[in-house]
This record gives C-alpha cells, sequence and structure tokens, in this order.
C-alpha cells in the first residue's frame, strides 16, 4: 500500500503581490463624496451655459485680471506691450511712406525725414520702443518737418505711461492680495460632536502660524445639504447657517495661540435628529469660514475648509494642547497635539467638565502647562491616556493643582 504525499507550496512575497482579488470580494467602507470647498479653501463651483459670460467678465475688467492666474497674466502683460510697441511702430511708417521716406530720389535730394535713420519696419520698431520706454538712445528721432509724426511720439507717450501705470497696479494688487494669508491658519482634521448632559455641541480647533494678530476675527459655517420642505418641495445644496463660539461663549475670537470654536446644536440645527449612524452615511457638506482684517496690512481675508460625515468624530472631544514656558518666558505650543481628541463612552459622565474653565499645572514639573483655548487647562498626560489621535478619559486627576496663568498680548 503506497502512501501518496501532497506539499503544498508556500507562495513567495513576490507571488502575493501578484495576487488579485475579485471584483465581489472588494468591499467600499468609505463613501467619497465630492466636496464644493476643498480642504485647502479651493472652491469647486463653475459657472456655465451663461449667455454673454464673457461680456460681463470684461465689463468688470480689473477684477478679472486680478483673479486670473499668473502665467496667464504675465502672457497678456507682454503681449500688450507688444502689441502696443508693433501697433505705433505701424503708424510711424505709414507716415514715412506718406511723406516719402523710403523713395531713393529722397536720399538723393537729401530730404528730411519724419524719422532719422529709421529707414524699415524694424527701425520703426525699435523707434517706438525707444518712444514708449523713455530709453532714447538718440540715433532715431523724430524731425519737426513732419507734424503728424510729432502728434503720435505725443499719443504714444501718454498711452504708454498709461499702460504701464495700469499693468503696474494690478502686479502689486496681486502681490498684495492676502488670498495667501490664509495658507497660514490651520483647522482641526476633524470635526467633534459631544452630548454633555442634554446639551450637545459640535467642536472644531483653529490656530494661527504666524505672529501678527488679527483684527475683528469671527467664524461661521454653513451645512450645505438637500432639503424637502414640507410642501413636497426639493431644494438643492440648501444652506443651514451655523453659528461659532469660542469657548467662552463669544463671537469675539482671537488667534494668539489654538482655540476650540463650539457650535451649540439646537432644533434649529441640522445636526438635532441625527444619532451618529445617520450622521455617518448622510450626505451633507459642513463648510467653515474665518474672516478677518490683517493688523499689518489692514486688508481683509477669508480662510475656508470643508468636513465631510466621515470627518466627524462622535462623542469626541479635543485634548487640550501642552505648552512649555521657556526661561525667557515665552509659551511654546506643541502642534502634534492640534488633531488629538478625547473619546468619552456614551454612558461615561462627563469627567473633563470640571477641568473646562480651570487652570492647571503639573506640581513636579512648574514649566508645563496645557492650553486648550482661551483658558488654561492642565496636560493631561495622566489623566488621558493617548491613542493615535484620539484618547481615552480616566479619572486620575491627584497629580495637578490648581494655579492662576496670566498672559497679556
Amino acid at each position: 500500500m503506497s502512501e501518496t504525499i501532497t506539499t503544498t507550496q508556500v507562495p513567495t512575497e513576490k507571488q502575493k503581490a501578484k495576487v488579485r482579488f475579485a471584483k465581489t470580494t472588494k468591499v467600499n467602507t468609505t463613501r467619497t463624496l465630492p466636496r464644493l470647498i476643498e480642504k485647502n479653501g479651493t472652491c469647486n463651483i463653475e459657472s456655465r451655459t451663461i449667455r454673454g459670460k464673457n461680456i460681463r467678465f470684461m465689463s468688470d475688467i480689473f477684477t478679472t485680471l486680478l483673479e486670473m492666474q499668473w502665467r496667464l497674466f504675465l502672457s497678456l502683460f507682454a503681449l500688450s506691450v507688444v502689441f502696443s510697441w508693433v501697433t505705433f511702430a505701424g503708424v510711424y511708417f505709414l507716415i514715412a511712406y506718406t511723406n516719402g521716406d523710403f523713395e531713393e530720389s529722397n536720399v538723393i535730394e537729401e530730404k528730411p525725414y519724419c524719422v532719422e535713420n529709421a529707414h524699415d519696419f524694424i527701425s520703426m520698431i525699435l523707434f517706438s520702443m525707444e518712444t514708449q520706454t523713455t530709453i532714447g538712445y538718440g540715433t532715431r528721432y523724430v524731425t519737426d518737418n513732419c507734424s503728424a509724426a510729432v502728434f503720435m511720439v505725443t499719443v504714444q507717450s501718454i498711452l504708454g505711461a498709461l499702460l504701464q501705470a495700469l499693468l503696474t497696479g494690478i502686479v502689486i494688487a496681486k502681490v498684495q492680495k492676502p488670498k495667501k494669508r490664509g495658507n497660514t491658519i490651520l483647522f482641526s482634521k476633524n470635526v467633534c460632536i459631544y452630548q454633555d448632559g442634554e446639551d450637545r455641541y459640535l467642536y472644531l480647533r483653529v490656530g494661527d502660524l504666524q505672529k501678527s494678530d488679527m483684527i475683528d476675527m469671527h467664524a461661521r459655517a454653513v451645512c450645505v445639504k438637500d432639503k424637502i420642505t414640507s410642501d413636497g418641495e426639493y431644494i438643492s445644496h440648501f444652506r443651514h447657517d451655523l453659528d461659532l463660539y469660542s469657548e467662552l461663549n463669544s463671537n469675539r475670537i482671537s488667534l494668539r495661540w489654538p482655540i476650540v470654536l463650539q457650535h451649540k446644536i439646537t432644533p434649529t440645527s441640522p445636526f438635532w435628529a441625527l444619532d451618529e449612524g445617520e450622521i455617518k452615511s448622510a450626505d451633507f457638506e459642513l463648510i467653515v469660514f474665518l474672516q478677518g482684517v490683517i493688523e499689518s496690512t489692514g486688508m481683509s481675508f477669508q480662510a475656508r475648509t470643508s468636513y465631510l460625515p466621515h470627518e466627524i468624530l462622535w462623542q469626541h472631544k479635543f485634548k487640550p494642547m501642552s505648552t512649555v514656558c521657556t526661561p525667557s518666558g515665552v509659551f511654546e505650543f506643541d502642534y502634534k497635539q492640534f488633531n488629538e481628541t478625547i473619546h468619552f463612552p456614551s454612558s461615561t459622565p462627563s469627567v473633563l467638565k470640571k477641568f473646562v474653565r480651570a487652570r492647571y499645572m503639573r506640581s513636579s514639573s512648574p514649566g508645563d502647562y496645557s492650553l486648550g483655548g482661551e483658558s488654561g487647562i492642565a496636560d493631561m498626560d495622566d489623566v488621558i491616556s493617548t491613542n493615535s489621535d484620539s484618547t481615552d478619559l480616566s479619572n486620575d486627576s491627584t497629580k495637578y493643582r490648581k494655579v492662576s496663568i496670566n498672559m497679556y498680548d
């Protein structure tokens, strides 16, 4: 009786990499919804099928040039200048041709020219460029024997100065645009919803990397979703306005240090009747606007971002950011904790509530602080056990003592 031994060959790592899954085994666990506003603030909205759209843009030519991309604007800049040179060169050439400057009889009889030392179209282009840019090499010039050429030199000098002033002003305005100021404004990666007793709040964190403060800052949010009215009317992209406040319920915002903005979910809020599962499966976009005036330039700016349903964390709050007070008295914030959150089980009462409006510091390390928003909060590394971007709450808070921290702008 013979035994048959079968051996199973173990696939190598290279063979494993060549494995292809069947379409039925692929499971899409995340929903990717299109955004109206990208995370970096870019708008994904474009107007189409509008009659006379180009004419409307040309009627507002200054704003159109300001919003134009740099590569297109610089190309238009160069083409407009070269076009003006060639146009006036053609006019000078026509005047000289009418005066007979290119006839051989004028050379023999030595008659005066309209433009000296300009005997062809190329030399007329050089003369036009020298006139408009006020280079004036001296070899080509207009004589007083041709009044038409003198008049055109005057016209070109005036129009050339206006064109140069217009293009220079647009370049300066484009450089001074505060659009890039929003790149130094940080928004948290996620939005948190937390049930505090009978009240429910929506939280998000913002911060500013620049040292210069901003004036008259305020924030607002818009929840964009489709809506069906009581009459059965379908409204696409209906906007629900949401008010955002600081942790002290004030609409005055200062980004000297990172703060947490909150929105109280009321019966008029679009999140009132939604639980965790309904939010994850909903189809909406939360757009956040942060507006203010730049202190150094006095120009207004707006920073934007958006959040989709899968970016909302249920029963989470932002972990207070720890800071270190240097010997020179400067507070250094650790932005590695900017997106870290604390998870609170729904059945566990709020233990962090008593820390929110108090200021704490560790007894053994007087140089370590934690500032969660506009008021100081302890560095809760012993109270909170960190797990990547989210943490769970513990009840050990005996290692902290209360202390006042005064900070001035």
